[in-house]
């Protein structure tokens, strides 16, 4: 079984002079160091040249991430920190790194402080958006991958604006840690709406603000998948609050029938219990 301390980066290419890119991540105390570690390891590993990383300190981070942190701090010079007293939840810190940096930069890529982009990622999303001026941002396909880096299955989203936008109403048409924004997509969009299942909402206002969406096949990122992953998204609550969502989505997209019936679908499928929702979400993934 390959895993991700078996990937070697690509010939070095070189970097498309004078594009500057950002990387926006959020690390809360409840992230694993050793997570967190391989996250900027990846991010710092990344065959693209001309590339800062904007961390979000988000609420008081223990010693042991903090010490994660200041260990990269301290090697890599293109490594930025920001910070919150509290806990103020991803949204808000993406919509804080945005309105600093928006004017500095000319494409922003997403990454969570659990997963790993593969080292030609940013490479491969600036070289589609510099052939592509009409889209304002780009994801990619990714790979599950368990604690220990094994790759458990290959995720592949629609690529064209067109096949995004009906697949939306199903669910989520893009992987939110492996997308790269151009900063028009803030322009037209806006920022994040500052709740705590922020992704969906985002496309939609892009979406009804006109900005222009596609998938590359590519791999770009290994995405953990844990039973905490699955734990945080079980409950009543949650899955009441992500209906909800999925409705106001469906209401301002003017989606049809089957979109509320997938939505009361998975409102169900969050119900259960976690033994049958993993193989669930295995097979429909």
């Amino acid at each position: 079984m390959r895993t991700l301390s078996n990937l070697k980066p690509p010939s070095q290419r070189p970097s498309l002079q004078g594009l500057r890119v950002a990387f926006l991540m959020s690390v809360y105390r409840e992230e694993r160091p050793e997570f967190l570690r391989q996250s900027l390891e990846s991010m710092c590993r990344q065959t693209y040249g001309n590339l800062d990383i904007h961390i979000f300190e988000d609420g008081n981070l223990g010693e042991e991430l903090s010490q994660v942190l200041f260990f990269y701090g301290g090697r890599h010079s293109n490594l930025f920190f920001h910070r919150h007293a509290e806990n103020r939840g991803l949204a808000v810190c993406l919509n804080e790194l945005i309105e600093k940096l928006k004017d500095s930069y000319d494409y922003f890529a997403r990454m969570d402080s659990d997963d790993v982009s593969f080292p030609d990622r940013v490479q491969k999303q600036v070289e589609f958006l510099e052939a592509h001026p009409e889209i304002d941002v780009v994801g990619g396909s990714i790979l599950d991958i368990d604690e220990s880096g094994r790759y458990l299955k290959e995720v592949r989203y629609p690529e064209d604006h067109q096949t995004i936008v009906k697949f939306f109403q199903k669910r989520n048409p893009m992987a939110h840690a492996a997308v790269m924004y151009r900063r028009s997509y803030f322009e037209k969009a806006g920022l994040y709406p500052p709740v705590r299942l922020e992704d969906g909402l985002y496309w939609m206002q892009g979406i009804m603000a006109g900005c222009r969406f596609h998938n590359i096949p590519d791999f770009l990122l290994g995405v953990r998948r844990t039973e905490d992953f699955l734990k945080r998204r079980s409950g009543l609550k949650k899955a009441w609050d992500e209906f909800k969502i999925k409705l106001t989505i469906n209401r301002r997209l003017g989606f049809g029938a089957v979109a509320y019936l997938y939505s009361v679908a998975i409102f169900l499928m969050q119900l259960l219990p976690i033994p049958i929702k993993k193989i669930l979400y295995e097979k429909l993934r």
